[in-house]
Formats: structure tokens, C-alpha cells, sequence
């Protein structure tokens, strides 16, 4: 398992950025390059269980996460099942003077024929950075675009 984090920023408040990061259910709307679907199997206050349709690395996947939201500032996802099964991402949401400070603990797990392609681990972690950066813009524009309606 490797552990390694990433670090972006918003402009956005922290409880809006994280509004739009644990509204699970709207995820295609915000990121349709990557979810394509989502159906929550279960959801509490805390917790939902989710089947995920996602594009990633350039292949279709589907997979089940939990996702476990601690209001004001963390979301927790795990990875289920899959190749990437055992997978968490850590979020962590801090007001600044900018906006808001992201900071993402990921410990990554491959399993399977993964575990043998040994470049993979380098090219997820540029490409989850890369991704990272997209979902600020996103959620940037996904806020604008509902204000202006």
C-alpha cells in the first residue's frame, strides 16, 4: 500500500466546496468526465453507500464506495471492491484567506494484475493530482452556473 497526499485550493467558502464534494448524488453533474452514473444504495446522516459508474486512467469502472462525511471539513471514501479495492481517500476541508485549503490523505492499494505494472502507482497518483485540480474548477463553475439560473 502507498500513502502520499495532495494539496489544492479554492476560492469557494469551505462549507459550499464542501456541500458540492459530499453531494454524492449530483457528482456526474459536477464532474460528467469522470461519474457517469451514481446510485446510493444506502444513506444516513453520516454514510452513504454508493455503486459508482466512473471513467478513470481511461477505462469505464464500476464500483462501490462508502463515503463517510463529518461535518464541517472531512470526508472519508473507501473503495470496496474492484482493483483498487481497500483504497481510502482522506479529505480535509480548512478555511483561508483565500478560500478554502484541500488537503487529501490517500492510502492507494492495488490489487490484482495492478500489482505487477509497477509505472501504475505514479501515473494514478499524477493523474488523481490532475483530477484534484479539475474538480476545484468544476465546482467552481458547477456553483456559478446554478446562481446564474
Amino acid at each position: 500500500m502507498s500513502h502520499f497526499y495532495l494539496h489544492n485550493q479554492s476560492m469557494l467558502p469551505r462549507d459550499t466546496l464542501f456541500q458540492i464534494s459530499t453531494d454524492v448524488s449530483n457528482f456526474h453533474n459536477v464532474m460528467p468526465e469522470y461519474f457517469k452514473s451514481l446510485e446510493i444504495l444506502d444513506d444516513t446522516t453520516s454514510e452513504k453507500l454508493v455503486l459508482e459508474s466512473i471513467n478513470f486512467l481511461g477505462f469505464h469502472h464500476d464500483i462501490k464506495t462508502k463515503h463517510v462525511i463529518a461535518h464541517p471539513n472531512t470526508h472519508q471514501v473507501f473503495i470496496l471492491n474492484g482493483l483498487l479495492k481497500g483504497t481510502v481517500f482522506s479529505e480535509k476541508y480548512t478555511p483561508s484567506s483565500f478560500g478554502t485549503d484541500i488537503d487529501i490523505s490517500i492510502y492507494l492499494k492495488l490489487n490484482g494484475i495492478l500489482k505487477f505494472i509497477p509505472f501504475l502507482k505514479f501515473l494514478i497518483i499524477k493523474k488523481m493530482n490532475s483530477v484534484m485540480e479539475k474538480f476545484v474548477i468544476c465546482a467552481e463553475n458547477y456553483l456559478q452556473s446554478n446562481l446564474s439560473k
